[in-house]
C-alpha cells in the first residue's frame, strides 16, 4: 500500500496545493487560464514531440489499444445516457451532458502525470493514442449528440461536426502528436539546443497541470441532482475501466505497459473543461459539482486500481 500511496499521494498533494494556493490568493484565479494555456500550448506538446519523435513509427499506433479504449468510453457514454433518461426520468439532453462526463477522462492533466509516476518508462504512444481517440471519436460523438438532443434541429449535427473539426485541427497537443510522428517517419532529430529546451518544458507539464486542476476547484458548490452526480462518477471511475479491462482480455500479447496505460487513462476523472461544456446547456452547476466530487473520489479509486495492479 505504501508503494501505491507514493504514486498517488504526490499527485493529489499538488492538486490540494493548487486548491489551497488559489483559495488563499497565493495564486490568483485569474492566472489559472494562463497557466492552463502554458500546459496545453508549451509543456504537453513538448512531451509529445520529444517522446514520439524518438520512437519507431510502427510503435506509435496500436489499433487494438485504440479499439479497447474506444469501446470503454462509448459504453460509458451510452450507458449513462440511457440510465439518466430511463431510470432517472430526466431529459435526453441531460443524459447526453452526463454521458460526456462519464466518457471524457482527464488524461492530459491527471492521467499522464500518474502514468509517469507509475511506470519508469511511460509509453508516450499510449498517451498519444488516447488523445486521438478522445478528440477524434469521443468529443465529436458527445457534442453532436448533445447539440442534436438539446436543440432538436436539422443540420445542428453538421454544424457541431465542423466546429469540432476546427477544434481538433487547432489542438496543440494533437498537432504535436502528428509533428512527432512525421519526425519519426523522416528520421529527423531536433538540434541539441531545441531538444534540451523542449525537455525542460516537458518536465513542467505534470506539476503545472495538477496545480491548475486544484485551483479550478476553488469556489465550486455542490448543486444539482445528487443521484445523477453519483451515477456519472460511478460510471466514469468504475464502469469505464472495467469495460477496458474486459476488452484487454482479448489481446493477451499486448505489451503490459500499454494495458496499464489504457486502464489508468480510463480510470481518470472527467476532463477539466466539463463545466464549460455544461454551461452552454444550463448544466454548469451540475458539471462543476460532478467534477469536484469525481476528482476527490478518484484518489481512492485510482489508489485501489494501482494496489490491484501491484
Amino acid at each position: 500500500m505504501d508503494v501505491v500511496l507514493n504514486i498517488t499521494a504526490p499527485i493529489f498533494f499538488l492538486i490540494l496545493l493548487g486548491f489551497v494556493g488559489t483559495k488563499y490568493q497565493l495564486l490568483s484565479k485569474d492566472a489559472l487560464p494562463a497557466l492552463s494555456k502554458f500546459v496545453l500550448y508549451f509543456a504537453l506538446p513538448s512531451v509529445m514531440i520529444t517522446k514520439i519523435s524518438s520512437l519507431d513509427l510502427r510503435a506509435v499506433v496500436d489499433l487494438s489499444y485504440m479499439g479497447v479504449y474506444a469501446l470503454g468510453g462509448l459504453t460509458a457514454f451510452f450507458l449513462t445516457l440511457v440510465l439518466v433518461k430511463g431510470v432517472l426520468k430526466e431529459s435526453w439532453s441531460n443524459g447526453a451532458v452526463s454521458g460526456i462526463g462519464a466518457m471524457m477522462p482527464n488524461s492530459s492533466f491527471i492521467g499522464f502525470p500518474i502514468l509517469l509516476q507509475y511506470l519508469n518508462n511511460a509509453p508516450a504512444q499510449a498517451f498519444a493514442m488516447s488523445l486521438v481517440v478522445e478528440n477524434i471519436l469521443f468529443l465529436p460523438v458527445g457534442l453532436i449528440l448533445i447539440e442534436s438532443l438539446y436543440h432538436q434541429e436539422s443540420g445542428v449535427g453538421r454544424k457541431v461536426l465542423l466546429n469540432v473539426a476546427k477544434r481538433i485541427a487547432s489542438n496543440p497537443i494533437i498537432l504535436a502528436v502528428f509533428t512527432g510522428v512525421i519526425m519519426s517517419l523522416l528520421g529527423v532529430s531536433l538540434p541539441n539546443f531545441m531538444g534540451g529546451g523542449l525537455e525542460l518544458l516537458a518536465s513542467a507539464a505534470a506539476p503545472c497541470a495538477l496545480i491548475v486542476i486544484g485551483g479550478s476547484l476553488v469556489g465550486v458548490v455542490i448543486r444539482g441532482s445528487k443521484i445523477r452526480t453519483a451515477l456519472v462518477a460511478s460510471v466514469k471511475l468504475v464502469i469505464f475501466p472495467l469495460v477496458v479491462f474486459a476488452g484487454l482480455q482479448a489481446f493477451p500479447t499486448m505489451p503490459f505497459e500499454l494495458k496499464v496505460s489504457a486502464l489508468l487513462f480510463a480510470a481518470m476523472p472527467m476532463f477539466s473543461i466539463y463545466p464549460i461544456i455544461g454551461e452552454t446547456y444550463g448544466q454548469r452547476s451540475f458539471c462543476a459539482s460532478t467534477l469536484l466530487i469525481t476528482t476527490v473520489l478518484s484518489f481512492f479509486s485510482i489508489s485501489a486500481l494501482l494496489f490491484i495492479l501491484n
